[in-house]
């Protein structure tokens, strides 16, 4: 999988989606992605603005809620229902669009773009071992999430799942 770091530049509500920001995100190298995001019940449009993120870049655009959408922000999340908490993975201080995210021991060599949503993409074998631990530190099983600057991690959210 592509993850890295990156920059909402840009962000709005949906303009027919309660659930859906449009974004424009910065992930490096002058590559500016539109992606959507159904985080307007979780994240104030306030904090959206100019927050630094973690993407996925590299899964097959589709369209949500008719708008075009080239990646997916990544969100430490707890609880179900009514009492569900999501927010933004933080990138380490001092990063910068464009920095890459690594699993602690593992390579990173990811394909330009994922297959289509089956049993060959390796996002649907990964995610569900992607969690921040008590401390808030983002992992895949055991393998910390981090660029060369530091850990990825979750601001308040402990022992979440990540998605």
């Amino acid at each position: 999988m592509d993850i890295r770091v990156g920059k909402i530049v840009e962000c709005w509500k949906h303009p027919e989606s309660e659930k859906l920001y449009c974004e424009k995100i910065d992930i490096g190298n002058g590559e500016i992605r539109q992606i959507a995001s159904g985080l307007q019940k979780f994240v104030p449009l306030e904090k959206m603005q100019g927050a630094m993120c973690i993407v996925l870049c590299n899964l097959k655009a589709k369209k949500l809620g008719g708008f075009p959408s080239h990646g997916m922000v990544l969100c430490s999340k707890t609880g179900a229902g009514e009492s569900e908490a999501t927010e933004l993975l933080v990138a380490p201080e001092g990063s910068v669009p464009g920095d890459l995210i690594t699993f602690e021991g593992q390579a990173r060599d990811p394909p330009a773009q994922l297959p289509p949503k089956d049993e060959k993409n390796p996002w649907f074998r990964v995610q569900p071992d992607l969690s921040c631990d008590g401390t808030g530190v983002a992992k895949w099983k055991t393998h910390l999430m981090a660029t060369f600057r530091g850990n990825v991690t979750t601001p308040t959210l402990k022992n979440a799942n990540i998605s």
